[in-house]
Formats: C-alpha cells, sequence, structure tokens
C-alpha cells in the first residue's frame, strides 16, 4: 500500500494550456511544479511502487468553502503519480473511492493506493 498526503492537485482548468501553432495542449507550469512535489515526496516516503491494477482512494480536504468540483482532482493527480512512479499508468486505476472532506486550511490530498489483485 501507498499513502500519501498530498497538497490539493491543480484543477483542470489550470493544469493545460493551450499554445497558438500547436495541435496538442501542454501541461502549464503550475501542472509540472505539483508533479515534481508528488514526486519528491513519493521518494522521501520510501513506499515502493505498485505494478499492474490498483484500487485508488482519494479524501480531498479542501483549502476553504468555495463551491469545487471533486472531480477537478482527478487528472492532475493521477498523470502526477503516474510520473512520480507509484503506479505504471492511470489506465491501471480500476476501483475508485473519491470523499470531499471538511475545509482543511491550506488543502489536502489524502490518498491510498493498494494494488487489486
Amino acid at each position: 500500500m501507498i499513502t500519501l498526503e498530498l497538497p490539493p492537485a491543480i484543477s483542470e482548468n489550470a493544469y493545460r494550456r493551450y499554445v497558438p501553432g500547436t495541435k496538442y495542449p501542454i501541461i502549464s507550469a503550475d501542472g509540472r511544479k505539483y508533479h515534481e512535489t508528488v514526486k519528491f515526496r513519493f521518494q522521501n516516503s520510501q513506499q515502493q511502487a505498485i505494478r499492474g491494477p490498483v484500487k485508488v482512494k482519494v479524501e480531498y480536504f479542501p483549502p476553504d468553502r468555495r463551491k469545487r468540483d471533486l472531480d477537478n482532482q482527478f487528472k492532475c493527480l493521477f498523470d502526477a503519480l503516474v510520473k512520480a512512479g507509484c503506479i505504471e499508468d492511470d489506465a491501471m486505476i480500476i476501483e475508485l473511492h473519491a470523499f470531499k472532506r471538511e475545509v482543511y486550511v491550506g488543502g489536502l490530498l489524502y490518498v491510498e493506493i493498494t494494488g487489486a489483485i
């Protein structure tokens, strides 16, 4: 099992940038910084990567009372877990449980990843 306490992910609206003249969007600077934060925390946790299908539990503690969509946390978070080496591919997530919790100053994502087999 992998457990990580992370800052809230970059929302989908700020995660990608469309550059004129390019065919595909690019990951924003904030998105790349988030990827590096997750990689640093995973490497320092000395936990082992999980190969194959996985189950993911996400508990999202928003930073304030503003209206926020829970699903905006997923794309950036899942991409960061892959880039950090926690999981092979976010297509290997076969079960997902997500919860929006009470406000936590600064925000928090609590993530648990377990092998599905």
